[in-house]
């Protein structure tokens, strides 16, 4: 399976929506807070500039969809 990493910030809604998402359909992600030094390293070499960010193998989902996210899984 294709390694995930989920960006969010603490009170974002739409980054919460996608840790339901991911718990809900037992998908192992790696969660990584922005407001961390670390966090924010790994986002900004990203390109990145709002949450949620989400990188499954080389790809780059901005925003949370639960369809783009199915899409990524399967390429």
């Amino acid at each position: 399976m294709k390694r995930i990493v989920l960006y969010t910030s603490r009170n974002c809604p739409h980054c919460q929506s996608a840790k339901q998402y991911f718990d809900s359909k037992k998908i192992a992600y790696r969660l990584c807070d922005v407001g961390t030094p670390r966090g924010k390293k790994e986002h900004a070499a990203l390109g990145a500039r709002g949450v949620p960010v989400i990188r499954i193998g080389d790809t780059v989902l901005h925003g949370f969809s639960p369809k783009a996210v199915e899409r990524a899984l399967r390429s």
